[in-house]
């Protein structure tokens, strides 16, 4: 009982000092805020507040058919979202625009295709495109395909009513405008069937993944839930500085030996001050996802127990390490810089700082080895798991282990280098 009282009193004198130390402090907590908040609006903002982005290309449209067909596909390729459609007059000064740079693309429908698809020959419809834009050659090329899929399909029909109709001698004594005009009503009949089909088809292929898969999250949300604790970890081990600078000022001031004077175990010296630094980081963590989830709903999991449990078990390495580097540097001043050093590097290595696709914690090769082999890789796992994929606290427990394991290490070899004088 003794050793816990000596140890909590050790912690509420480092407490006091801690809350005097004003810019620390705000370095400790604002920092990582305007991190967080500037990196989170910025990917907000990219990803239209959850909506399906658009693709917008600027392609130039010249219809130099005045038929039924080409006033069609010239009105389909207008309506296209993806597209941002200027109308020429003259092929010339499309293509012109392509060869400024100006535009993706410039599609030409002919002056003969109503003729040529009313009379079942074949036709084109010339896209002339920007060889220094493959991509956006490539996507005006795949939507002008779908196009003249469509009124293929359309043509096709067409000529097979006009065949059926002229072979079958129904309409023989029927004048010019009555044969138009049941052809017309029998294509108008059979593409609405064809709509409807596609709308609506008998038979449905439904694909089914049996791999368990994050579901219900979009992206955004996923990315905070990697950016906001790595961000939180890689600040909570950064206190690593501070830390360790404390303990070897209060040696080279002398107020170490005059805690010895007293019946105080040496390892309360040492957990008294690691317990100040753990409340510190727990209220760093509080502090930082609370503003995630409010601001950015940031998911939080089905786990709060797993929570808790983690964030307890990452301060207590943080604060371990801390006090690892206070007995193995020579003075404050080297300790802070060591710290900070230390724990940069560390944060890179172990993924803290989110960047392409995969976490590198996730990543095969030789960065996923080294990742693995820093506390902080395990600590962002376990959060990126509770969180986004909602595992639960025993699902989670290894990860918690081997950050527990790094922070046991770090304590033991604080314990026995450490020199109090």
């Amino acid at each position: 009982m003794n050793t816990i009282s000596y140890t909590l009193s050790v912690t509420w004198k480092e407490i006091q000092l801690i809350l005097k130390d004003r810019g620390s402090l705000a370095i400790f907590f604002l920092l990582p805020l305007l991190l967080g908040a500037m990196m989170g609006s910025v990917n907000v903002i990219m990803a239209g507040d959850g909506e399906e982005a658009t693709i917008l290309l600027h392609v130039c449209l010249v219809n130099e058919d005045s038929g039924a067909f080409g006033t069609e596909v010239a009105k389909a390729i207008e309506s296209i979202d993806e597209l941002a459609v200027e109308v020429y007059d003259a092929a010339a000064e499309a293509e012109a625009q392509v060869a400024k740079g100006e535009a993706a693309a410039a599609i030409v429908i002919p002056a003969n295709c109503t003729a040529d698809i009313d009379a079942h020959t074949p036709t084109s419809i010339e896209v002339i495109v920007d060889p220094g834009q493959p991509e956006s050659a490539s996507i005006v090329t795949g939507i002008m395909n779908q196009v003249v899929v469509e009124v293929t399909i359309w043509g096709e029909v067409q000529y097979g009513i006009r065949t059926v109709l002229d072979e079958s001698g129904l309409l023989a004594g029927a004048s010019v405008e009555q044969q138009r005009a049941v052809g017309a009503q029998t294509l108008g009949a059979i593409m609405t069937a064809l709509n409807e089909m596609c709308r609506m088809p008998t038979i449905t292929v439904v694909s089914e993944n049996l791999v368990e898969e994050v579901e219900a999250q979009n992206w955004v949300e996923i990315f905070f839930a990697l950016m906001f604790p790595g961000f939180t970890v890689m600040f909570i081990f950064l206190s690593v500085s501070w830390s360790a600078s404390s303990l070897l000022t209060e040696r080279e001031s002398g107020t170490l030996r005059r805690l010895l004077a007293a019946p105080l175990p040496r390892g309360a010296v040492i957990a008294g001050k690691m317990l100040a630094f753990m409340l510190l980081s727990c209220m760093q963590v509080l502090v930082l996802f609370a503003v995630a989830r409010i601001f950015f709903d940031m998911p939080l999991g089905q786990s709060p127990l797993g929570l808790v449990v983690l964030s307890l078990v990452v301060a207590l390495t943080a604060a371990a390490m801390g006090m690892m580097v206070a007995a193995l540097a020579r003075s404050a001043n080297q300790a802070s810089s060591i710290g900070v050093i230390l724990g940069l590097i560390l944060a890179a290595i172990g993924g803290c700082i989110p960047s392409g696709g995969q976490p590198v914690f996730r990543a095969e090769g030789f960065m996923g080895t080294l990742a693995k082999l820093t506390p902080h890789a395990h600590a962002v796992e376990a959060y990126y798991s509770l969180m986004a994929e909602n595992a639960t606290f025993v699902a989670s427990l290894p990860q918690m282990g081997i950050v527990l394991a790094f922070g046991v290490v770090f304590f033991l070899i604080a314990v026995w280098r450490f020199r109090f004088e």
